[in-house]
């Protein structure tokens, strides 16, 4: 795909999205969801034979993306799949370095930005490289993606992300800004600890900077800076990379609650409208407004380590009765709890990402059999 004109590039992502999508969709209106077991159980399955084929993003999406492997890499450790996660972010790194595109999807033969770049992927690749200690052996690589994503994404002025393209919201119209600019926070921060040199170097201040004067709305982060609509994606990442103080942590923890529902939090108090997303998605806009258990996940091992159990366990609890009830980790959950599946679409089913968190977060609690049973907790912030 490198170097061919960006609407052949879309159109050839459009259709192969197209037929995947109605291709996986009649299989589970057909067939239903194969049961995985316990959460614990159908978490070391799925993350067995994601290591055996590449770390792939699971059900339909049969490609690798960066931004899911990030989140997913701490609970790959936990399951004791080092090897087959410095594997994938070393193939990772080769394609990025050889391509013009921040690719949010690679395949075997296959890589796709989708629909437009990736600004998420460079600060995914520097983060799961980071987990499997390979970001300094990855420095000249890394180095030269550092300066592409500042020359195509970054606002100097400002000190924040703003490009459009991100492979978590790839259907909405509006840059994900404060998602983005926390992504590449979270990297800059990976980098500078390991002195690892970039165009970035010594901007994590500024960055931060830019993210509370331009994104916090005085009770959380703002989508963007034209929104004040409370959502996850621009709440929960802060949050899971522990980017933020206790007192914004408590604020961000407080307003979360409005998105509680009795399987999950909501990814946003309300859908999208039909301008706010791509004409490919506009049938589909409700989908970033439902339950994303793996977006739970994150929240829950968040607000787990910073000393808000209660809340920890109460999402925890809300995936679990999700997951044994479909025996599966699925990808979207509707408010009423069932897979999400709507006009061609269905929830993705053996979720990779939610799997590792879901794993992540009982290395956390100690609940796992492969965790020592004296390891000490970091408890941080309490809830008051």
């Amino acid at each position: 795909m490198n170097g061919s004109r960006p609407a052949n590039r879309f159109a050839r992502y459009y259709g192969i999205e197209a037929w995947r999508r109605l291709r996986h969709y009649g299989v589970t209106r057909v067939r239903g969801y194969p049961d995985r077991g316990d959460p614990t159980a159908a978490a070391r399955r799925i993350l067995a034979e994601r290591a055996t084929s590449g770390a792939t993003a699971g059900g339909h999406f049969e490609g690798v993306w960066p931004r899911d492997l990030c989140f997913a890499a701490r609970g790959f450790r936990v399951a004791g799949y080092d090897d087959s996660l410095r594997e994938a972010g070393d193939r990772l790194t080769h394609v990025l370095e050889s391509a013009d595109v921040f690719y949010t999807d690679v395949h075997g033969t296959y890589a796709a930005a989708t629909p437009a770049e990736g600004v998420d992927t460079f600060p995914a690749l520097v983060v799961l490289l980071a987990e499997v200690e390979a970001l300094e052996t990855s420095a000249e690589p890394i180095s030269a993606l550092a300066e592409r994503h500042r020359e195509r994404f970054f606002d100097d002025e400002r000190a924040i992300v703003t490009g459009s393209g991100s492979s978590w919201w790839d259907s909405a119209a509006a840059p994900r800004e404060t998602y983005n600019t926390a992504m590449l926070l979270a990297a800059v921060e990976r980098l500078d600890a390991l002195g690892v040199e970039t165009t970035y170097a010594g901007c994590a201040q500024p960055i931060r900077d830019g993210l509370l004067t331009h994104l916090w709305t005085g009770t959380h982060f703002a989508e963007h800076r034209d929104s004040s609509v409370l959502a996850c994606d621009a709440n929960v990442v802060p949050l899971y990379f522990d980017l933020i103080d206790g007192d914004r942590t408590r604020s961000i923890v407080n307003a979360l609650d409005r998105l509680e529902t009795p399987n999950g939090l909501c990814m946003r108090e309300r859908p999208f409208s039909r301008r706010e997303v791509h004409p490919f998605f506009v049938y589909h806009r409700d989908y970033h407004y439902h339950v994303w258990p793996w977006n739970s996940l994150m929240y829950a091992n968040a607000t787990y380590r910073d000393g808000f159990r209660r809340r920890a366990a109460r999402e925890r609890e809300r995936v679990e009765a999700t997951c044994r009830e479909h025996g599966t980790f699925l990808e979207v959950v509707s408010l009423s709890g069932r897979p999400y599946a709507r006009l061609g679409y269905a929830s993705a089913g053996d979720f990779t990402v939610a799997a590792a968190l879901w794993l992540e977060l009982a290395d956390r609690r100690g609940s796992l059999e492969l965790i020592e049973p004296n390891r000490q907790e970091n408890t941080g912030r309490r809830e008051t």
